[in-house]
């Protein structure tokens, strides 16, 4: 047969430079894997057998998440086939990775300009969720609010953010004001403006005395300006 004629290091040594050592060894593991199906003969009519992924993971090490993830860049070469109702009925076609393999083409593993986006969208999705954790309001107006300017400081991309930039910010809006609606205005304010120091969010908002609360140790009051009337008999100009 020609799976048992097929030299499988040669492939895999040409698909580890191609598409990296994982899917290389999983390739292999689906291959021996075959063998098996077609010896027991449990493949459908269809060329699609069930795949035991615990049995993978302990022969080759590679977790579920890992495995799904050779899978999809194996259906992007176009060597497996998957049953949408059920992820671990698959199909693979050797013959189809020897044409891939042997191609001098090797824009043929370049990943569709849909995948990047779909790659690129998850992880901007995931940096978002991590961010989000860090916040500590409870009230749920207040926190959307919080979770709206998180999504606006990453998408704009102006800035370093991180779970420290979002408590700071937070921290900052909490000392400033403990009136709901106030607050719900600054956190607006910097998320239309793309503020990540909600300092300028405030003093935006009319509190330019703001950055200076921190440094005086004495309770901030209002300053009533007097109007001179008179001009002291010991005041030289």
């Amino acid at each position: 047969m020609y799976l048992d004629l097929f030299d499988e290091l040669r492939l895999n040594k040409r698909l580890v430079k191609m598409a990296g050592f994982e899917v290389a060894a999983y390739w292999a593991e689906l291959q021996s894997i075959l063998k098996q199906v077609v010896k027991k003969q449990t493949m459908d009519e269809h060329g699609f057998f069930i795949l035991d992924r615990d049995f993978v993971e302990r022969e080759t090490t590679l977790t579920l998440k890992k495995q799904l993830k050779c899978d999809d860049k194996l259906m992007e070469l176009g060597v497996m086939l998957k049953d949408h109702t059920n992820p671990n009925r698959i199909a693979i076609a050797v013959n189809g990775m020897v044409a891939v393999i042997t191609d001098e083409d090797t824009t043929k593993l370049k990943k569709s300009t849909a995948v990047k986006k779909d790659e690129k969208a998850a992880k901007i999705a995931g940096i978002k969720a991590t961010m989000k954790k860090a916040i500590l309001e409870t009230d749920p107006e207040v926190r959307a609010a919080y979770e709206r300017w998180v999504d606006g400081m990453i998408d704009a991309a102006n800035c370093r953010f991180t779970k420290a930039v979002v408590q700071l910010f937070e921290k900052t809006v909490t000392e400033y004001t403990t009136d709901k609606a106030t607050r719900l205005k600054i956190i607006e304010i910097a998320t239309v403006s793309s503020y990540r120091d909600a300092t300028w969010a405030i003093n935006k908002l009319g509190g330019s005395n703001f950055r200076n609360m921190f440094n005086n140790t004495s309770t901030l009051k209002p300053v009533t300006q007097k109007v001179g009337t008179s001009v002291a008999e010991d005041v030289t100009f």
